[in-house]
């Protein structure tokens, strides 16, 4: 899923399901989530990961900040637990 090389952070696939939400909203989502990992993934991180599957709940309230940052979380969590 990602890959860190030169400081950059290389997503080959995000997909996101995000019922009721229009593709625009979803692709700024998105682009906070590229831009969080970015900030947050340690410099070590050189290698290439498979694929990682999560499940986030996202209530109705979020803002697309808020959706992004969760789901930043949930795949730093689930990369330190080795998922």
């Amino acid at each position: 899923m990602a890959d860190r090389r030169d400081g950059i952070i290389h997503i080959g696939q995000l997909n996101l399901r995000m019922p009721g939400k229009s593709a625009e909203a979803a692709h700024r989502v998105a682009g906070g989530i590229g831009d969080r990992l970015g900030e947050k993934l340690p410099a070590r991180l050189g290698r290439r990961l498979g694929a990682l599957s999560i499940r986030v709940p996202i209530s109705g309230g979020m803002t697309e900040a808020e959706m992004s940052d969760a789901v930043t979380e949930a795949i730093i969590g689930a990369l330190r637990n080795g998922s």
